[in-house]
């Protein structure tokens, strides 16, 4: 009997949606000042920040941009543990709404 692993798919689409991003960084390494923005403003609206949105705040100032699409591409317990808390939440989206006024940055 195969049971179906709800985890398993979220997953997935995690690993799919940080390959994207991983990309995106390598094209436009100033979208992670998106990132960094989410931080801030979370931390501003509940108070501080998560141990994990902590970790991801640490990696996003002492990573290069190369070095961060490399994580977000790992496979890593630490890069499957965080992809779970990405401080990336709307970074694909705001970059297709625009990409001219991000490539001009």
């Amino acid at each position: 009997m195969t049971i179906n692993n709800p985890h398993a798919k979220i997953d997935a689409e995690n690993r799919d949606r940080d390959r994207r991003l991983a990309a995106l960084i390598r094209r436009r390494p100033a979208v992670i000042e998106l990132a960094l923005r989410n931080l801030r403003d979370w931390a501003v609206r509940w108070g501080g920040l998560t141990p994990a949105w902590d970790e991801w705040a640490q990696l996003l100032r002492i990573l290069s941009p190369e070095q961060v699409a490399d994580f977000l591409e790992g496979a890593t317990p630490k890069a499957n543990r965080l992809r779970q808390s990405s401080p990336f939440l709307g970074v694909l989206e705001e970059s297709a709404r625009a990409p001219a006024e991000q490539d001009a940055a």
